[in-house]
């Protein structure tokens, strides 16, 4: 078994054993060398179940970037696990994400195949918004008002 992307509508490439879709014009992005944006997760893939969301960056599989992932083989008698090393967007964090890689594909390799090109046709246009610090919308003021309103109000005696 080997994880490959394949070209797949558009701009995108699928990688079907772990149930991702990726922009394939991601491979130069500024400080992730050759890191994939994920532009879609499937339901119920590997990907999926280890917590991997869209906007993740992922730059690097065991190690390796995914210059050489073609190369990578596993087992087809019984699971395999890969580490990712991942950009999360959410938290605007790199993280070490491990995911659960089954001998056999999640799902018939054709209605991955179906699945992929139907979020595709619903979300044809990678999302643009700036990746940003979860609060960096906050202003200093607004925050300082905001932790003197939680804050426990202190009585004199």
């Amino acid at each position: 078994m080997r994880l490959i992307l394949q070209p797949i509508a558009g701009d995108f490439e699928l990688c079907a054993r772990l149930g991702l879709v990726f922009l394939a014009s991601s491979t130069h992005l500024q400080g992730f060398d050759g890191g994939k944006i994920v532009h879609a997760v499937l339901d119920g893939s590997p990907g999926a179940r280890a917590g991997i969301e869209p906007r993740d960056i992922i730059v690097s599989v065991d190690g390796r970037p995914w210059d050489s992932v073609r190369h990578m083989v596993f087992s087809d008698r019984r699971s395999s696990e890969i580490t990712a090393q991942t950009f999360a967007a959410r938290y605007f964090a790199f993280a070490k994400v491990a995911v659960r890689v089954p001998p056999e594909p999640y799902r018939p390799l054709d209605d991955i195949a179906t699945e992929a090109a139907r979020v595709i046709a619903a979300k044809p246009t990678p999302d643009t918004a700036p990746y940003r610090r979860p609060l960096a919308d906050f202003e200093i003021a607004e925050f300082r008002e905001l932790m003197a309103r939680l804050s426990p109000r202190r009585r004199r005696r």
